[in-house]
This record gives C-alpha cells, structure tokens and sequence, in this order.
C-alpha cells in the first residue's frame, strides 16, 4: 500500500499519512522496499519524488495484486453509500462535465454525502499511467484503442454542430462549405496540435480549413467567439448550454459521431466503491437524451 501511496503522492509525508504510518516508519518501509526489489524505485527530484522505471514496470502488477486483496476484504463488508467515506477520482474533457457533472453532484448529494467527486481535466498523455498507478478510479473519453488491461462501457452519443457568434456577418443567411472553409476556426484540443476530425473530413474532400487559434478547455470557447468573426465545430450539448449570444449552426459537411466511454482497471470493479460509483456514471450517461437536434 506505501508503494501505491507512493505513485499517487510522489511525496513519503504524504504518502505515509494516506496509509496510516508515522514519517520514519514510511521511510523504513521504503528502504525495505528498495532491499526486495534491488531498486531504488522512488527518486527525489523537483517537486516530488520520482518513480524509477521498475517501479512504473511494476505499478500495473502491483495494483491488480491490491485490488485482489482488497476485494477479499471487501467480499466481508457490506457497502453502504449512506454512511461510505471517500472520493471517486475521475478525468474528463469539460464537455463531457457539462453533461455529467450535474446529475453525478445530485446523486451524491442524496445518496452518499460522505463521498466527494474530484473530477480533473483530462490528459490523453498521461491517463492510462494515471489509472494504473491508481490516481484515478475512471475516465469518461473517446479512445479508438484500449490496452487490455482495461475495460469501458458506452455513456451516451454525441454529435457535432457549429457555433459562432448570433450577429455573424457572414452568417445571417446561413452557413455554406465555402463559407465554412473560408473562416477561421477555433479548436479545443486536449493535445497539442491543431487537427482533428473535421479536418479528415476536409482532407477527404480536398478542402482545407484555417485554425486561428488552439483552446485547451470549452469554457472560454463562447466568449471568444462572441468578440470575433471565428467559428467552432463543437460538440452538440456543450452548444446548446452555450452563451445566448452564439448561434447554432449544422456543419455544411458529413462529419462523425462518437460515444463516449467510461474507462477503468480491469479488477477495479471489485471494489465496492468503485464498482458503486461506476454504476452511478453509467447510470448518469444512460440517463442523456439522444444528441439535440439541430436548431438555428
């Protein structure tokens, strides 16, 4: 369990306080650590402590081994929301919290007030490491490829529209594929490039479109475009929950629908938190309405 604290931490203190022992007592635990696995596993750096290659080789084989453990233990305990103490830790982009969010806050608020949601933003980069290094208990995102390790269940369909400003000068009488082309685009993007699935759909085409300018969050992505002459291919409820003073618009050409996934560690579920707060996601991304149609 120190080692797993130690993943997450990257801090003996903290870490020492997560499973219950005094500083010395963590350090002492560590250094018998390094003795077994003739690895230093955990080096000092900036802001934290490190883990060395073997210990992130080892993370994935040491976590299905706890969580074995852990569901033996658990199998004996009876789980109750009404009186459970903890946190669901989950990543998501802050489209897929405006569809989630609320109703995942009001379940917990009626069901298990002593459980506390701390939702991240999500990081394509990094999120598998973070699941097997037990710093997360889910993700909701779309991923065209899964290692084995995992598994996912769909949460609900989506599609995209076009959102610019309500006074668009070029947008009165619609939107057309020159147009579209013609006008810079604003892109969210969790990586950092500046392509995406319009732009397959456009390069399928031969056509090409101008990104002016790269947003890491949805958030401000209203805002923007309502001081400039940009336009947004977004996703359909984040739009439709967007600012009054942007306009929906139907993308002038055929582009892809997705699902949105729930993604977790294979043996996760078996315990009995995990497994309750997947239910209650689950739950919340069945409880969505098809994609809205389009309005102008």
């Amino acid at each position: 369990m120190l080692f797993e604290a130690l993943l997450s931490e990257r801090n003996v203190t903290r870490a020492a306080v997560r499973v219950g022992l005094a500083q010395p007592s963590a350090s002492k635990a560590l250094d018998r650590l390094r003795h077994l696995f003739g690895d230093p596993l955990f080096l000092r750096a900036p802001g934290g402590m490190r883990p060395t290659p073997r210990a992130l080789e080892l993370a994935p084989e040491i976590a299905l081994v706890l969580e074995r453990v852990r569901a033996l233990v658990a199998a004996e305990l009876p789980f109750d929301p009404a009186t459970a103490r903890g946190s669901l830790r989950l990543a998501m982009s802050d489209a897929a919290e405006f569809v989630l969010l609320p109703g995942l806050v009001a379940q917990l608020a009626g069901t298990a007030p002593g459980v506390t949601l701390q939702a991240r933003p999500l990081d394509k980069d990094r999120v598998f490491a973070e699941l097997d290094e037990g710093r997360l208990d889910a993700v909701v995102g779309v991923f065209r490829e899964l290692p084995k390790r995992f598994r996912s269940a769909p949460l609900f369909e989506e599609r995209f529209v076009c959102l610019a400003r309500a006074d668009h000068p070029r947008l009165a009488t619609g939107l057309t594929l020159e147009t579209y082309v013609e006008l810079p685009h604003l892109l969210v993007t969790l990586r950092d490039d500046r392509k995406g699935a319009v732009d397959d759909a456009l390069d399928a085409m031969g056509l090409h479109r101008r990104v002016a300018a790269t947003l890491t969050r949805f958030l401000a992505l209203p805002r923007v475009l309502a001081s400039s002459d940009a336009i947004a291919t977004v996703p359909s409820r984040f739009a439709a929950a967007s600012a009054p003073n942007c306009r929906l618009h139907e993308p002038p050409l055929a582009l892809p629908r997705w699902t949105e996934q729930l993604v977790w560690r294979t043996g996760a579920e078996r315990e009995p938190m995990i497994a309750w707060g997947l239910q209650l996601i689950r739950s919340a991304g069945e409880a969505q309405r098809p994609p809205p149609a389009f309005r102008a």
